[in-house]
């Protein structure tokens, strides 16, 4: 029992989304194209970002490279600059034979205190014999590595040493050294120039690095010799957790944020410089770089997130409206469906139709396997004379070929409805009727019903002539008139044609209307519509506006002189007497006619018809039977000025 409740309440919160059923595709659709439309703007905000990023590193790539040349050509110099110091001392104490004072030259002001330079000859036995530094202290360097090295090599390069501290200076300096030689070449000493730190890691373009970017230079040993750091990393020994080895003489690359001692990223570009067995290096963070982009990342971002919440708003609000779309149209199905078993039954015809086909599986015929008893009766058969028919016992030739063609249609779209004319053949008589046929697929053949709409068809068509035709003569009226004029006017202009409006009104009409009797007016109106028509050309139009008033519609003609030979034609014709058969009287009945023209006297329906009726009265006032061409001297009651 609880088993069978529980199916019931299911079954019943199933069929409350049964309305659901026919709409469920567009459901599907709408949430689709949301779900589309916000992927989209994830992709293209996400590419957008990307698409920075990459600029913006491919930015930075340049500026590294840019740096590191620049800081390479400065190093370069400075280098330069203290190996021509190494040769001038090498020279002038050969030259002078040890007479070279370096305390008379930081006297004379040739070594800056400031500089950070110290000056230094070295004798054969290791003793200082000049220097910029107080000699008092100087101790004898004979068994320092730099020393023997230099004592060892007859060759005449500049060496330089890895950082020491100074022992007479107290601090950190890089020493350069050039041996001395005797006139046998034999070792006389050497040259030494020290240098801090300091003075190789300055840079003229310091200013581009950020707080966690440096600048180094180290030996080929991988040492370094000098650097200068950014304000965050200027307390770390170094930035490296080890040695990287670079093998290629000069280069950029990204070094991931593992190899840091900050665990930043960074941007490293090197070159070893061309003379000198030194390397400078410049490392630009990726983050730094970056940083300034962020806010404009988080921009896209939230412009997508904010995108994202608008979707989702579009497609809750989309889908509660066609949800409410689909529940009223289920309830007017409803209602439709209830209505049409209603009327089904009694007025249309029903088949049961299956389709025949060839080995290759392609319909070459159908075949009727069953049908209602009106069903029979609209074909004019009996119902056991019609079942077990096939199409092609029933129709031959043309007619066949169109038949088949459209339920083969019905076949693949599984759907089809139409109205046609057909044939009805009764006690030996034929009778044209209308039919609405309606074709759905079931299964392999089709439900077809067929009802009679002739009736229909009749009021439809007796409704459209008693809106369009004029009951009494049988021409186009008023209401016709306003529907087909401005299509004619928008043909002619674009034609460039001209178009004639020609407002005709009866002269006498009402004094023999009320003298002899409506019946008499009226045969006067037929007599004068058919006398109107006989003037015109297939293309133009007479229409009867209402009373004795006439408008004559001129298409494509090419002069005004043409218009009024038809004006004259129609007054001619008017000036024949009408013959009254009733009365058996005749009656002289002439024509007042107004024209106007477009686009001469107006672009519009509205405007050529009222200038047609002012040219009307204006050549009734000159005394009937006359034709006047508008003129925008006319007043309004069409009087000549």
């Amino acid at each position: 029992m609880v088993d069978s409740s529980l199916a019931k309440r299911l079954t019943r919160e199933i069929q409350r989304f049964e309305f659901l059923r026919g709409s469920m595709g567009a459901l599907l659709m709408w949430l689709l194209a949301c779900m589309l439309l916000g992927a989209m703007v994830w992709t293209i905000s996400l590419a957008k970002i990307q698409s920075d990023r990459v600029e913006i590193e491919k930015s930075t790539f340049t500026k590294a490279t840019q740096l590191s040349k620049a800081y390479t050509e400065q190093l370069s110099r400075s280098v330069d600059q203290i190996d021509q110091i190494t040769r001038n001392l090498k020279y002038g104490w050969q030259t002078f034979h040890g007479a070279l004072k370096l305390e008379d030259q930081l006297r004379q002001g040739l070594y800056p205190r400031s500089a950070q330079i110290y000056a230094s000859i070295v004798d054969s036995h290791g003793t200082i014999v000049t220097s910029t530094l107080d000699k008092a202290n100087a101790p004898n360097i004979a068994a320092r590595d730099y020393f023997k090295i230099q004592q060892l090599n007859p060759d005449n390069d500049l060496r330089i040493e890895k950082p020491s501290e100074g022992g007479r200076s107290g601090r950190t300096v890089i020493r350069f050294t050039r041996r001395l030689d005797q006139a046998d070449g034999s070792f006389d000493g050497m040259v030494v120039v020290g240098v801090e730190p300091t003075f190789l890691a300055a840079f003229t373009d310091e200013s581009s690095l950020g707080t966690s970017d440096s600048l180094a230079i180290k030996d080929m040993d991988g040492v370094v010799l000098a650097a200068k750091m950014g304000d965050r990393i200027r307390s770390l020994p170094s930035i490296y957790r080890s040695p990287q080895v670079f093998e290629a003489p000069g280069g950029i690359r990204r070094i991931p944020g593992d190899k840091f001692v900050d665990g930043e990223s960074r941007i490293v570009a090197w070159q070893k410089l061309s003379s000198y067995p030194l390397v400078s290096f410049v490392s630009l963070s990726d983050a730094a770089a970056l940083a300034a982009y962020q806010p404009t990342a988080d921009n896209y971002r939230n412009i997508a997130i904010a995108g994202s919440v608008l979707l989702l708003l579009l497609a809750t609000a989309g889908m509660f409206f066609l949800s409410r779309l689909a529940w009223r149209k289920y309830q007017a199905d409803e209602v439709k469906n209830t209505y049409q078993l209603a009327i089904d039954g009694a007025r249309e015809g029903f088949y049961m139709v299956r389709a025949l086909y060839d080995q290759q599986q392609n319909v070459v015929d159908f075949m009727i396997k069953d049908c209602n008893d009106r069903g029979a009766l609209l074909v004019g058969y009996a119902k056991e004379e019609l079942v077990g028919k096939k199409f092609s016992d029933l129709y031959s030739g043309e007619i066949s070929q169109r038949v088949l063609a459209i339920f083969r249609k019905a076949m693949e779209i599984g759907f089809y409805e139409d109205e046609f004319k057909a044939t009805r053949h009764r006690n030996n008589s034929q009778q044209t009727i209308w039919m609405f046929r309606r074709l759905v697929r079931s299964g392999h053949g089709l439900a077809m019903t067929i009802r009679d709409v002739s009736e229909k068809k009749s009021y439809e068509q007796a409704l459209l002539k008693m809106a369009n035709i004029d009951a009494l003569t049988s021409l186009p009226n008023r209401h016709w008139l306003m529907k087909f004029l401005p299509a004619a006017l928008n043909r002619a202009r674009k034609r460039n044609t001209m178009f004639a409006i020609l407002f005709i009104d009866l002269d006498n009409f009402k004094a023999i209307n009320d003298t002899l009797g409506h019946e008499a007016g009226d045969q006067l109106l037929q007599e004068a519509a058919i006398r109107l028509q006989s003037v015109l050309r297939p293309v133009d139009k007479v229409v009867r506006l209402g009373g004795d008033e006439f408008t004559l519609l001129l298409d494509s003609f090419s002069s005004q002189e043409e218009v009024a030979q038809v004006a004259a034609r129609i007054n001619q014709k008017f000036s024949v007497p009408f013959e009254i058969t009733e009365q058996k009287t005749v009656v002289l009945v002439g024509t007042s006619i107004g024209i106007s023209l477009f686009p001469h006297d107006g672009n519009d329906s509205a405007t050529l018809l009222r200038n047609a009726d002012i040219a009307m009265y204006s050549a009734k006032a000159a005394g009937k039977g006359q034709f006047r061409f508008y003129d925008e001297r006319f007043s309004e009651h069409g009087i000549a000025c």
